[in-house]
């Protein structure tokens, strides 16, 4: 990565999990975008939503992952896909990089490991960096930063 690129001004993609509920995604409980990567079929609008951010000007892709934490899929019955998933998110937003031949940087989405919006880490303190080090042990390969996303 091109340490000056942050020198300016840079725009990063929109929120992922509102666009795709807008274009038709029909979520499974509170996954919104996890349900997009654990059902292949939602695939093509992953990748066509980071087009389209990078048409509008984007700059950076952040990975679809700010659902696929593992306490949220646990919540939602789904913690057998944390692997899978969050791998995927790369592949996907790799995939619309290449498609749009443009100099496109792609941040991993690593989002709070509890509850949104909580400053409450509670005893799960070690726990929650697990979970964090889980996360990014499979977004790292394929993607130029970590982006926080949503820290409390």
């Amino acid at each position: 990565m091109d340490k000056d690129f942050f020198k300016k001004i840079r725009i990063l993609d929109g929120g992922m999990g509102q666009e795709l509920l807008k274009r038709g995604l029909k979520p499974k409980g509170t996954l919104w975008s996890a349900y997009a990567l654990i059902d292949e079929d939602y695939h093509q609008m992953i990748v066509d939503t980071h087009l389209d951010f990078i048409n509008a000007g984007a700059e950076v892709l952040v990975t679809t992952t700010f659902t696929a934490r593992r306490l949220r899929l646990l919540q939602n019955e789904s913690e057998k896909y944390f692997e899978k998933i969050n791998i995927k998110a790369v592949e996907l937003a790799q995939k619309a990089r290449d498609i749009s031949k443009k100099n496109i940087l792609i941040a991993g989405g690593l989002p709070n490991q509890k509850q949104t919006y909580s400053a409450d880490l509670g005893k799960d303190i070690n726990l929650i960096e697990k979970n964090f080090f889980d996360q990014a042990k499979l977004l790292k390969n394929g993607i130029d930063f970590f982006y926080l996303d949503v820290m409390s």
